[in-house]
């Protein structure tokens, strides 16, 4: 029975140690920030995650100074990047809707 009760134990403690790594899908790393094929909403928001996880780190004292600056540069500049790729992306949407608005409040038709 107390076999039984061990390997119950171990075997939880195994698959709490290699769950994370199984469901890896749910993780962007810094490299995958540029990858297309990872929807832009979903990179957004594990860079302003990441962001927010390195401000808490360093006011806890997990980072030294030079740590954080460097790595809130670092997902700083990628959240740059991607709202830049944001705007290049529905930016042309933007205009298009400003435009037939302009057009309807003038009472226009458009096509």
């Amino acid at each position: 029975m107390i076999y039984i009760a061990l390997l119950f134990v171990m075997m939880v403690a195994v698959l709490i140690t290699v769950l994370p790594v199984i469901r890896k899908n749910e993780l962007i790393f810094l490299d995958d920030m540029s990858d297309k094929s990872v929807p832009l909403e979903e990179r957004k928001r594990s860079v302003y995650k990441t962001l927010g996880e390195i401000e808490f780190d360093y006011k806890m004292n997990k980072l030294s100074e030079k740590d954080y600056k460097r790595l809130n540069n670092l997902y700083r500049q990628k959240a740059v990047n991607l709202l830049k790729e944001e705007k290049e992306t529905f930016g042309d949407i933007d205009k298009e809707i400003e435009y037939k608005l302009s057009r309807l409040q003038k009472g226009e038709k458009y096509e």
